[in-house]
Protein backbone atom coordinates (compact mmCIF):
# COMPACT_ATOMS: atom_id res chain seq x y z
CA UNK A 1 0.00 0.00 0.00
CA UNK A 2 1.15 3.67 -0.85
CA UNK A 3 1.77 5.62 1.92
CA UNK A 4 1.24 8.54 0.42
CA UNK A 5 -2.38 7.66 -0.36
CA UNK A 6 -3.24 7.34 2.97
CA UNK A 7 -5.06 10.34 5.10
CA UNK A 8 -3.43 10.23 8.63
CA UNK A 9 -5.58 12.87 10.05
CA UNK A 10 -6.96 10.94 11.91
CA UNK A 11 -6.15 7.27 12.91
CA UNK A 12 -8.57 5.89 14.77
CA UNK A 13 -8.14 2.83 16.95
CA UNK A 14 -11.32 0.44 18.09
CA UNK A 15 -10.31 -0.76 21.41
CA UNK A 16 -12.00 -3.98 22.46
CA UNK A 17 -12.88 -2.39 25.93
CA UNK A 18 -14.13 0.80 25.01
CA UNK A 19 -16.82 -0.81 22.90
CA UNK A 20 -19.32 -0.63 25.24
CA UNK A 21 -21.11 -3.83 23.86
CA UNK A 22 -21.81 -1.81 20.70
CA UNK A 23 -21.23 -3.50 17.24
CA UNK A 24 -17.95 -3.72 16.17
CA UNK A 25 -18.61 -3.46 12.37
CA UNK A 26 -21.50 -0.67 13.52
CA UNK A 27 -18.33 1.44 14.95
CA UNK A 28 -16.21 1.27 12.39
CA UNK A 29 -18.67 2.39 9.81
CA UNK A 30 -19.49 5.54 12.04
CA UNK A 31 -15.45 6.46 12.41
CA UNK A 32 -15.16 6.05 8.72
CA UNK A 33 -18.34 7.86 7.86
CA UNK A 34 -17.06 10.21 9.85
CA UNK A 35 -13.56 10.84 8.00
CA UNK A 36 -11.12 8.88 9.70
CA UNK A 37 -8.79 8.37 7.42
CA UNK A 38 -6.72 4.83 9.24
CA UNK A 39 -8.09 1.85 11.34
CA UNK A 40 -6.13 0.22 13.75
CA UNK A 41 -7.61 -2.58 16.03
CA UNK A 42 -6.38 -2.88 19.93
CA UNK A 43 -7.34 -6.07 21.94
CA UNK A 44 -5.70 -6.40 24.87
CA UNK A 45 -8.46 -8.50 26.87
CA UNK A 46 -9.86 -11.37 24.63
CA UNK A 47 -8.97 -14.45 23.35
CA UNK A 48 -7.51 -15.04 20.26
CA UNK A 49 -10.70 -16.76 18.74
CA UNK A 50 -12.83 -13.93 19.13
CA UNK A 51 -9.68 -11.02 18.42
CA UNK A 52 -9.68 -13.28 15.04
CA UNK A 53 -13.73 -13.11 14.61
CA UNK A 54 -13.70 -9.30 15.48
CA UNK A 55 -10.77 -8.05 13.06
CA UNK A 56 -12.52 -10.30 10.26
CA UNK A 57 -15.52 -8.28 10.93
CA UNK A 58 -13.47 -4.59 10.66
CA UNK A 59 -11.77 -6.16 7.95
CA UNK A 60 -14.93 -6.31 5.73
CA UNK A 61 -16.24 -2.53 6.08
CA UNK A 62 -12.23 -1.53 5.92
CA UNK A 63 -12.37 -3.46 2.55
CA UNK A 64 -15.69 -1.80 1.37
CA UNK A 65 -14.28 1.20 2.43
CA UNK A 66 -10.81 1.09 1.05
CA UNK A 67 -9.48 2.23 4.27
CA UNK A 68 -5.94 0.87 5.72
CA UNK A 69 -6.42 -1.67 8.62
CA UNK A 70 -3.84 -2.05 11.01
CA UNK A 71 -3.66 -4.72 13.82
CA UNK A 72 -2.27 -4.13 17.34
CA UNK A 73 0.70 -6.26 18.44
CA UNK A 74 -0.80 -9.43 16.78
CA UNK A 75 0.82 -10.48 14.13
CA UNK A 76 -0.45 -13.95 13.68
CA UNK A 77 -4.02 -12.29 13.74
CA UNK A 78 -2.40 -9.75 10.96
CA UNK A 79 -1.68 -12.97 8.72
CA UNK A 80 -4.89 -14.57 9.38
CA UNK A 81 -6.78 -11.74 8.57
CA UNK A 82 -4.38 -9.74 5.51
CA UNK A 83 -4.31 -6.76 7.20
CA UNK A 84 -3.08 -4.07 5.43
CA UNK A 85 -0.39 -3.75 8.31
CA UNK A 86 0.73 -4.37 11.96
CA UNK A 87 1.38 -1.57 14.85
CA UNK A 88 4.25 -2.34 17.10
CA UNK A 89 6.09 -1.53 20.45
CA UNK A 90 8.98 -1.72 21.36
CA UNK A 91 8.50 -5.03 24.03
CA UNK A 92 6.60 -6.72 20.99
CA UNK A 93 8.29 -8.89 18.14
CA UNK A 94 11.49 -7.01 16.66
CA UNK A 95 10.71 -4.49 13.79
CA UNK A 96 13.28 -6.34 11.68
CA UNK A 97 11.83 -9.98 12.11
CA UNK A 98 8.35 -8.67 11.44
CA UNK A 99 9.37 -7.06 8.38
CA UNK A 100 10.85 -10.36 7.58
CA UNK A 101 7.17 -12.15 7.80
CA UNK A 102 5.04 -9.72 6.60
CA UNK A 103 7.55 -8.37 3.38
CA UNK A 104 7.43 -4.88 1.87
CA UNK A 105 4.08 -4.58 0.93
CA UNK A 106 2.78 -3.89 4.71
CA UNK A 107 2.82 -1.50 6.74
CA UNK A 108 4.68 -1.38 10.03
CA UNK A 109 3.81 0.81 12.62
CA UNK A 110 6.23 1.55 15.67
CA UNK A 111 5.20 3.26 19.28
CA UNK A 112 7.77 5.62 20.49
CA UNK A 113 7.88 7.37 23.61
CA UNK A 114 11.34 8.74 23.89
CA UNK A 115 14.87 9.32 21.01
CA UNK A 116 16.02 5.81 22.13
CA UNK A 117 12.96 4.00 21.03
CA UNK A 118 13.32 5.60 17.71
CA UNK A 119 16.52 4.99 17.52
CA UNK A 120 14.63 1.11 16.72
CA UNK A 121 12.68 2.34 14.38
CA UNK A 122 14.71 1.44 11.13
CA UNK A 123 12.12 -0.47 9.44
CA UNK A 124 9.24 1.47 10.55
CA UNK A 125 6.31 2.87 7.90
CA UNK A 126 5.19 5.32 10.51
CA UNK A 127 5.51 6.33 14.07
CA UNK A 128 2.94 7.05 16.67
CA UNK A 129 4.68 9.23 19.55
CA UNK A 130 3.07 9.60 22.85
CA UNK A 131 1.43 9.51 24.86
CA UNK A 132 1.59 13.61 24.69
CA UNK A 133 -1.69 14.21 27.55
CA UNK A 134 -2.57 12.06 30.51
CA UNK A 135 -4.87 9.59 28.80
CA UNK A 136 -7.45 7.21 30.18
CA UNK A 137 -6.64 4.41 28.02
CA UNK A 138 -3.14 3.68 29.70
CA UNK A 139 -3.25 4.93 32.86
CA UNK A 140 0.07 6.40 34.71
CA UNK A 141 2.07 6.17 31.28
CA UNK A 142 4.89 8.84 31.33
CA UNK A 143 4.13 11.26 29.22
CA UNK A 144 6.17 12.14 26.06
CA UNK A 145 7.44 16.07 25.29
CA UNK A 146 6.55 17.46 22.04
CA UNK A 147 9.57 18.73 21.36
CA UNK A 148 10.34 14.69 20.71
CA UNK A 149 8.19 14.93 18.01
CA UNK A 150 10.26 18.48 16.95
CA UNK A 151 13.35 16.51 17.17
CA UNK A 152 11.97 13.46 15.35
CA UNK A 153 10.41 14.94 12.75
CA UNK A 154 13.63 17.25 11.59
CA UNK A 155 15.35 13.75 11.12
CA UNK A 156 12.52 11.76 9.41
CA UNK A 157 9.73 12.26 6.67
CA UNK A 158 7.87 9.18 7.57
CA UNK A 159 4.24 9.79 8.58
CA UNK A 160 3.99 10.92 12.56
CA UNK A 161 0.77 10.66 14.64
CA UNK A 162 0.37 11.96 17.61
CA UNK A 163 -1.39 9.65 20.61
CA UNK A 164 -2.29 10.16 24.19
CA UNK A 165 -4.89 12.46 25.69
CA UNK A 166 -5.84 14.24 22.58
CA UNK A 167 -9.15 16.49 22.44
CA UNK A 168 -10.40 19.36 20.35
CA UNK A 169 -9.17 21.81 22.93
CA UNK A 170 -5.62 20.57 22.92
CA UNK A 171 -4.55 19.09 19.75
CA UNK A 172 -3.62 22.12 17.93
CA UNK A 173 0.10 22.62 19.69
CA UNK A 174 0.45 18.39 18.70
CA UNK A 175 -0.61 19.19 14.52
CA UNK A 176 1.94 22.34 15.20
CA UNK A 177 4.75 19.74 16.13
CA UNK A 178 4.62 18.59 12.70
CA UNK A 179 2.60 15.08 13.49
CA UNK A 180 0.58 13.94 9.96
CA UNK A 181 -1.91 13.19 11.98
CA UNK A 182 -3.19 12.26 15.69
CA UNK A 183 -4.39 8.90 16.83
CA UNK A 184 -7.62 8.71 19.25
CA UNK A 185 -9.28 5.67 21.29
CA UNK A 186 -11.38 7.09 24.36
CA UNK A 187 -12.35 10.65 22.49
CA UNK A 188 -14.17 8.56 20.02
CA UNK A 189 -15.29 5.57 21.85
CA UNK A 190 -17.00 7.16 24.52
CA UNK A 191 -19.38 9.24 22.51
CA UNK A 192 -22.27 8.50 21.97
CA UNK A 193 -22.76 9.90 18.36
CA UNK A 194 -19.36 8.76 17.39
CA UNK A 195 -19.80 9.67 13.46
CA UNK A 196 -20.53 13.58 14.25
CA UNK A 197 -17.90 13.62 16.66
CA UNK A 198 -15.26 12.11 14.16
CA UNK A 199 -16.52 15.16 11.93
CA UNK A 200 -15.54 17.63 14.59
CA UNK A 201 -12.20 16.36 15.12
CA UNK A 202 -11.62 16.30 11.36
CA UNK A 203 -12.63 19.74 11.47
CA UNK A 204 -10.57 20.82 14.57
CA UNK A 205 -7.51 19.33 13.10
CA UNK A 206 -8.00 20.79 9.40
CA UNK A 207 -8.37 24.00 11.34
CA UNK A 208 -5.00 23.64 13.36
CA UNK A 209 -3.49 22.50 9.91
CA UNK A 210 -4.50 25.62 8.11
CA UNK A 211 -3.56 27.90 10.90
CA UNK A 212 -0.28 26.29 11.05
CA UNK A 213 0.37 26.52 7.38
CA UNK A 214 -0.29 30.28 7.70
CA UNK A 215 2.31 30.86 9.91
Amino acid sequence: MNLQNIDWSLYAIIDQEWLGGRDIQWVTKQIIQGGAGIIQYRNKVSEDKKCYQESKKIRVITQKYHIPFIINDRIDIALAVDTDGIHLGKDDLPLSVARKILGNNKIIGFSVRSYSDYQHAKYADYLGIGAIYPTKTKKNYPLTELKLIHEIRKKSSIPIVGIGGITMENLAPVIQSGVNGIAMISALLSSEDIKNTTLQFIKAINKAKKAESSN
